[in-house]
């Protein structure tokens, strides 16, 4: 009976850890292909005879170009890295401010419609970004013509940063509400009306108790809300056009043209673009298990 229990117990660990490998390569191998595809030379990535998975000539001379702001690529690059770091950074703070807020009066105060809300939320996370991309355009377009007759062509919101902050806000926002609900249904509301007793308003609790208390969600929505504007595409290819508001997405994508794509050169854009999410997921990613965890017990 031992021996069966303990063979049962081996091949099922086996199992798991099987489980886990394939996993595990299942993620991995595509950023390791990136990571070699990028130091690889060109001709030798392309060509019939690659059999081998290492390059023969490492080459890191696109890593080196994007960082070299006197190359026309390396201005570019560094234009769009700059774009993407403010828009996505901006967008998270101004949703992490007012969408926690939001969400504590969702979850605390009784008003009319509260339900419809709250369901609201989720659709509007789940409307796809193309179907509002004409009204959008519509409104910029007004809003522009307007500010143009008012202070002259230089003032403009199409092909700006805050154009695009204010776009990436309006989808992060709710999503934002909808996963801090979650977290604040999660606390014991005795420990706010104690502190309403000790004398402190509802806004003092918010930010004196309520914060503190769900830092970890904090941090661990904000990772995701910047995940979420540092990966938008659609929003940046319709209302960019120049070094001014080009994020890094769509810098990668105009790397490649009708009739050539330079893929060693497109791979390491992309080795680049990883970089910040995965910093940022490794910084907190204590945080981010904790609020995930706690996140999930109501809502």
């Amino acid at each position: 009976m031992i021996k069966t229990v303990s063979a049962k117990r081996i091949a099922k660990g086996t199992g798991l850890y099987l489980l886990i490998i394939i996993i595990l390569l299942w993620t991995l191998l595509p950023l390791v292909w990136l990571f070699l595809s990028s130091i690889f030379p060109y001709k030798e990535l392309i060509s019939n005879r690659l059999g081998h998975w290492l390059p023969s000539h490492a080459t890191f001379k696109h890593y080196l170009s994007f960082f070299n702001p006197e190359e026309k690529i390396g201005s570019r690059f560094l234009a769009a890295m700059r774009n993407s770091l403010i828009v996505a950074s901006t967008t998270t703070i101004i949703c992490l401010f007012f969408g926690s807020l939001a969400a504590y009066a969702v979850v605390r105060i009784e008003f009319r419609f509260k339900k419809t809300m709250v369901l609201s939320l989720m659709f509007i996370r789940m409307l796809p970004t193309i179907t509002l991309i004409i009204p959008f355009f519509i409104i910029v377009n007004l809003i522009d013509t307007r500010l143009i007759n008012l202070f002259g062509a230089d003032v403009h919101l199409f092909d700006s940063r805050s154009l695009l902050i204010i776009l990436y806000t309006s989808f992060t926002l709710g999503f934002v509400i909808w996963i801090m609900r979650g977290f604040y249904l999660t606390m014991p509301e005795e420990l706010e009306d104690a502190a309403r007793i000790d004398g402190l308003t509802r806004l003092q609790t918010v930010f004196k108790i309520v914060m503190p208390l769900s830092a970890n969600g904090l941090v661990a929505t904000g990772v995701l809300a910047f995940l979420l504007a540092w990966d938008e595409f659609i929003l940046a290819l319709i209302f960019t056009r120049t070094e001014n508001a080009v994020t890094l997405p769509l810098f990668i994508a105009e790397l490649g043209s009708q009739y050539i794509h330079d893929f060693t050169q497109i791979s390491a854009a992309g080795v680049i673009a990883c970089l910040p999410p995965f910093i940022l997921v490794l910084i907190f990613q204590r945080f981010i298990v904790s609020g995930l965890t706690m996140g999930s017990v109501k809502g």
